[in-house]
């Protein structure tokens, strides 16, 4: 990978390879979950709207038709505490395409064009997008409660972090969106372009100095001072775990165990936690999958699953309400072999190859790929995937259980329906 600055706090990372036939442009603009987050919330879906130059959805549309079909993305990222605004655009590699059309300049000129010069009216943006977009952002955030999956895992984790940054919603607060209007937003906007870090990602099959040439010309600005976005608090001394029930009218009971393991990315025994997941949780071969799920019939499905900014855990399972404390206990259990130490060869060989086997998928895709290493990047990780692979290869049964007793039980929340179930 290859790192250059266009300008003050906005800097280009280019991956090359070879196999793919597409170029995969993305870019990132990096805020906290501030006070402001509502406002940062809204800002992609008013900015997508359209520019100056394409000042609708229609002029939008057609401009990508032109690009050969080119997708176009847009919308909100949330790694720890971090609320990123995301655009990006597929486009088809020039050597497939007549005259080798730069679609790769192209695709960068159209979403800066979209990020850096949105259609505004004297000092505000456009009354009806803004007004629109309000109503679409608040009924996406209404609308969270028809996955349940989602919505008990997004609960769990509120009532875990509450007064942290961690425990908002990367969507924003429906009350707040009815303050907002076109002329604060856009104020916020500026203040967003000015100041907050800017990241761009190119993977295709390119030569790294031409994309710098193009970006370098496309992207002209001046700024004055970079916001430093404060790293997330991940290590969190848990007393009692705290028991919430919500009761509403569902047929399955969604139980989720949030959990600090007081571990980030960014820590060394980071792999360890990885492989400690994938055992507990990460998949068919799991101590969950098999002994909850497929021998004690407690669960429609039950998962691990690591949030690896913040250092947390958590483990979700789908039950009827009536196990309740069936299904707690043998997720407990299970929790406690790790700790133990009771963990099979098998079960590590099956969770190695199963980690492995995810880190080399990650090379056949763009996306991920862009992914993968803009989360490094954001925690100061240098480490390749052929690093993450050597790094899951050595791992031992010692080193799981030394991270498993860093893992704490925080919050047992229990999505039923009825009034006291589980307490």
């Amino acid at each position: 990978m290859d790192i250059y600055q266009i300008s003050k706090g906005i800097n280009l990372f280019v991956i090359p390879k070879k196999k793919f036939k597409t170029v995969e442009v993305n870019f990132f603009i990096e805020s906290e979950l501030d006070d402001n987050y509502t406002k940062t919330a809204l800002l992609p879906y008013v900015l997508r709207r359209g520019s100056r130059k394409f000042t609708n959805l229609i002029e939008i549309e057609k401009y990508l038709e032109e690009l050969y079909g080119a997708r176009f993305r847009y919308g909100l990222l949330k790694k720890g505490e971090r609320q990123i605004i995301n655009f990006g655009m597929s486009v088809a590699h020039p050597e497939f395409i007549p005259d080798n059309e730069d679609l790769i300049g192209k695709s960068v000129e159209f979403i800066w064009d979209i990020i850096s010069d949105p259609l505004t009216h004297e000092g505000a943006f456009n009354d009806s997008y803004v007004e629109q977009e309000k109503e679409n952002l608040a009924q996406k955030i209404s609308g969270l409660i028809n996955d349940k999956i989602a919505y008990s895992i997004e609960k769990c984790f509120q009532n875990m972090c509450q007064g942290e940054r961690f425990g908002k919603l990367i969507y924003g607060d429906k009350d707040e969106l009815k303050s907002i209007d076109s002329k604060s937003l856009f104020e916020h906007y500026r203040n967003l372009m000015d100041s907050n870090p800017i990241y761009i990602f190119i993977v295709g099959d390119v030569l790294p100095a031409e994309v710098y040439d193009t970006v370098k010309r496309i992207i002209r600005v001046e700024r004055k001072s970079i916001k430093i976005i404060p790293d997330e608090i991940s290590k969190k001394l848990v007393q009692e775990p705290k028991y919430i029930n919500e009761v509403l009218d569902v047929n399955q009971g969604k139980l989720c165990l949030g959990y600090r393991t007081n571990i980030s990315l960014k820590d060394n025994n980071y792999p360890a936690l990885v492989l400690y997941n994938s055992i507990l949780g990460g998949g068919p071969h799991s101590k969950l999958f098999l002994n909850v799920r497929e021998k004690a019939s407690l669960a429609y499905y039950t998962f691990s699953r690591i949030e690896k900014f913040k250092g947390l855990m958590i483990i979700g399972s789908g039950i009827e309400v009536d196990n309740y404390k069936k299904a707690l206990e043998l997720i407990n259990e299970q929790v406690e072999h790790m700790g133990q130490g009771n963990i099979t060869f098998e079960e590590i060989d099956a969770a190695k190859k199963s980690l492995i086997n995810s880190y080399k998928s990650i090379k056949d895709d763009a996306a991920q790929l862009t992914d993968y290493y803009f989360s490094n990047h954001l925690k100061n990780v240098q480490c390749t995937l052929d690093d993450a692979i050597e790094k899951i290869e050595k791992i031992s049964l010692n080193e799981i259980v030394k991270v498993a007793s860093s893992i704490k039980q925080d919050t047992i929340y229990f999505l039923t329906n009825k009034g006291r179930e589980g307490e």
